[in-house]
């Protein structure tokens, strides 16, 4: 019994002994700071009695909701490029490895930054063509320009910041105020805008429009002794002088910039072609089968074009849905006449004349003229046909597919009879004619004609017969029936007293016959007897 006791006491004392040896909780951090101020901003110094580890700084602006979260660690730490002469609110907090935060305690909650001298400025570089300034402060709204133009923050350097100049700043100066915050002090920069400050790409320039060409350069309004001198190659690679550039002809030219007549290393490139006016003014001569192009030319903008050598025209004059091939003008460069020949008649035509230089069109045809050829002679009728729809009428008919050449389109028919005149069809629209009431079994002449209103074509001449009286030709058959008839009538009559007659005759010779007979048969013997 005692040993069970013994036992249980053992076991309590190990109890006790191991709840004794479980470490203790640490005690919370502490954490204090000073702040003071320095150029451009404030130092944090932590008190030594802060516990050691990760801080975050908290600081906003007046005015302003969003705060600005720096961290770091160790006993101190500065916050620059504050704006000068501003008002902050700050706070540090102590962060454990667990992310919790412990704010630290201090008695200057509320900071002013310093304000800022003009030694605190300095002139940068930081992009070329640009006025530059930099600063340990945050100059962004502290900074105004003469020429109110914005500052932009440097590409490289988050402590400058650069103003671009205005074209026509350069070759003057530039002035930049510098203010404090809501210090009341003041101070300026003025930077000499020299012309290494044009950009040449900036150059506004005006080509040519006219002949003699000159190219226009809007230059910087104060450098008067800023200069451009161009010189320009052709498509072909000559190199050609403004005075000697032509027309029509594509140019890519480069100005090299000059100061005071020396060149600054500064180029700009223009590419153009001078397209001149040629307006063309057309008068027009037609006869039936030509065409007369009278026709003059002048240029406003270049009043010196009608005069170069390589400046030539061609006209052509084409007829609905077909082509007719350009032919080559007088060459008069100011005026001249193109003649057309082998055109249709009464055909209308546009006429036009093309300009060319170098062989190559160029500006704007004069408008289209146009001309109509005089009328001329319908062409011949190729085939007639005829028939006879009755023994004394014939009737004519043809097809035609040739050109009229003027404004009708009908046919006329002429009958003739041994060459003298027989009659005429007047004009109409349809090739059908009828000649009536001929004379039978006759051959006649028949000449048809195409009509256009104008002229008649060639005759197309063909023979055609009318054919037998068949009424005549009746009556006459019957008139010879009947005379057959009686004529056969007489005859069977005749035939027929004849046979009578002779009927007759027979019966008297027999009669004698018979007598004789009788008496010729009387036996010999007996007569003799």
């Amino acid at each position: 019994m005692a040993s069970v006791h013994l036992k249980i006491l053992l076991l309590w004392a190990g109890i006790i002994a191991v709840a004794n040896s479980t470490p203790q909780a640490p005690p919370p951090p502490q954490c204090s700071y000073n702040v003071t101020t320095i150029t451009s901003g404030f130092r944090i110094d932590m008190m030594t009695s802060s516990t050691p580890g990760n801080y975050t700084i908290n600081f906003t602006e007046k005015g302003r909701n969003e705060p600005t979260v720096q961290p770091f660690s160790g006993t101190s730490h500065e916050i620059k490029h504050l704006r000068p002469c501003t008002e902050y609110e700050l706070s540090v907090a102590y962060r454990d490895d667990a992310g919790n935060e412990t704010l630290c305690t201090s008695t200057q909650s509320k900071m002013k930054t310093t304000r800022m001298s003009e030694t605190d400025i300095k002139e940068g570089s930081c992009m070329p063509g640009y006025v530059c300034y930099q600063s340990d402060w945050d100059i962004s709204s502290s900074l105004s320009t003469s020429n109110n133009i914005s500052a932009v923050p440097c590409k490289s350097s988050n402590t400058e910041l650069c103003i671009k100049p205005d074209y026509n700043d350069i070759c003057t100066n530039l002035t930049t105020t510098f203010t404090s915050g809501d210090c009341a002090n003041t101070f300026s920069r003025t930077k000499s805008i020299t012309v290494d400050f044009l950009d040449p790409n900036e150059i506004t320039q005006k080509p040519p429009t006219g002949l003699p060409a000159e190219i226009e350069a809007e230059l910087p309004e104060h450098c008067t002794d800023l200069t451009v001198d161009y010189t320009c190659q052709d498509e072909l690679g000559y190199i050609k002088n403004v005075s000697e550039l032509e027309p029509f002809t594509h140019y890519n030219c480069t100005g090299h910039i000059k100061n005071n007549n020396v060149p600054i290393n500064r180029a700009t490139d223009i590419k153009f072609m001078i397209n001149c006016d040629l307006p063309i003014t057309t008068r027009s001569n037609a006869a039936m089968t030509s065409i007369d192009l009278t026709w003059t030319a002048t240029s406003q903008d270049c009043p010196v074009l009608p005069g170069l050598p390589k400046l030539s025209y061609d006209c052509s004059c084409v007829p609905p849905s077909k082509h007719t091939p350009s032919v080559p003008a007088d060459k008069s460069q100011t005026g001249g006449m193109c003649h057309f020949t082998g055109l249709d008649p009464f055909t209308k035509y546009k006429c036009t004349v093309q300009p060319k230089y170098n062989y190559e069109e160029v500006a704007r045809p004069s408008p289209d003229t146009e001309v109509w050829t005089k009328v001329g002679k319908p062409e011949d009728i190729p085939h007639v046909d005829w028939t006879n729809p009755e023994h004394n009428v014939v009737r004519v008919s043809c097809t035609y597919g040739k050109r009229y050449n003027g404004p009708k389109k009908e046919y006329t028919a002429h009958l003739y009879y041994n060459g003298a005149p027989q009659g005429e069809k007047p004009p109409v629209k349809h090739c059908n004619f009828e000649f009536k009431d001929l004379s039978y079994l006759t051959e006649y002449e028949v000449k048809v004609f195409a009509f256009n209103g104008h002229h008649y074509s060639n005759p197309t001449e063909i023979t055609v017969t009318t054919s037998y009286n068949s009424k005549a030709l009746i009556g006459c058959l019957v008139v010879v029936v009947i005379i057959v008839s009686v004529a056969s009538a007489v005859v069977v009559y005749k035939i027929y007293i004849l046979w009578r007659k002779k009927s007759r005759n027979d019966a008297n010779d027999d009669m004698v016959l018979e007598s004789t007979e009788d008496y010729v048969n009387v036996p010999q013997h007996e007569h003799h007897c």
